[in-house]
């Protein structure tokens, strides 16, 4: 995971594999804001489209796992 900033906002991107598909997400939030501003999910392969929904559903999990766990890391 890479942590990095654009226009005062951090922009986490990360690396995951997913049923076998390398998938990259890329999530912005503001460190005065406790949410998710924007989001990306690119799939590298093609998949069919019923695997591709549930990758893309295990990588919003997986984006939202991260976000709390950066959020925890804030507050303490």
């Amino acid at each position: 995971m890479k942590i990095t900033e654009y226009m005062g906002n951090k922009v986490c991107t990360m690396d995951v594999n997913i049923e076998g598909y390398k998938v990259k997400v890329e999530f912005m939030f503001s460190p005065n804001h406790p949410e998710i501003l924007d989001c990306s999910i690119r799939i590298d392969g093609d998949p069919p489209l019923p695997l591709r929904a549930k990758i893309m559903e295990m990588a919003e999990k997986e984006t939202e796992t991260q976000f709390l766990a950066l959020k925890e890391k804030a507050i303490k």
